[in-house]
């Protein structure tokens, strides 16, 4: 089958100018990727602005042009909070391990806080280095991939954020709207950032 497919492909190529052009197409492909993936900030921004919840904060996060991070106003982005970074993957991490305990936090949540871990539809990896919890790219769009664009099929979630951002995006809000508007889990990440505020005065 893929040697079918090869030769089909190949045939395409008849003059040097496809040629040239499906290279100059090929070359352009990161960027083409990340404008998809850029085209979700905005409406994701844009509706965490709308709909604010008190105490909580939304921005823009890390290195990258769309990620973004939800944390609790009374204990700074460095407290633990949640996030959609590293490319899409959903998580609940500690930015700063010298104004937190990072073992305590650990512990917290193994605890009598772990109804925070139960609030994600599923969880990946958790307890490694900052990060507490993890879902790796779980999103659906009736595709093959769906719940698992590895880094492999990164490719094929970046033509989702662009051409299916708007479901794309009320993927993210579902998630994170299952912390944010549940008052209980609030109340137990704040008291998990307050039980875990190292003393460095």
């Amino acid at each position: 089958m893929q040697k079918e497919l090869l030769h089909q492909t190949v045939g395409i190529f008849d003059t040097s100018e496809k040629w040239n052009a499906y290279i100059e197409l090929a070359n352009q492909k990161e960027n083409i990727k990340n404008y998809y993936f850029q085209k979700l900030k905005h409406p994701l921004l844009n509706y965490f602005y709308k709909n604010p919840v008190d105490g909580w904060v939304c921005e823009s996060w890390g290195n990258t042009l769309y990620d973004v991070r939800w944390y609790l106003k009374d204990f700074g982005k460095s407290s633990l909070s949640l996030a959609i970074g590293w490319m899409f993957e959903f998580h609940m991490h500690i930015e700063d391990i010298t104004a937190f305990d990072t073992m305590k936090i650990n512990d917290l949540l193994r605890g009598e806080y772990s109804l925070l871990l139960s609030a994600f539809d599923r969880i990946d990896r958790s307890f490694e280095n900052n990060t507490k919890a993890m879902e790796y790219r779980n999103y659906s769009f009736g595709s093959p991939y769906d719940s698992n664009f590895d880094n492999a099929h990164l490719d094929r979630l970046a033509w989702f954020a662009g051409n299916h951002t708007d479901e794309f995006v009320s993927q993210i809000i579902k998630k994170v709207e299952q912390f944010r508007q549940n008052s209980e889990l609030t109340k137990m990440l704040y008291e998990v950032n307050q039980k875990s505020l190292n003393d460095i005065s």
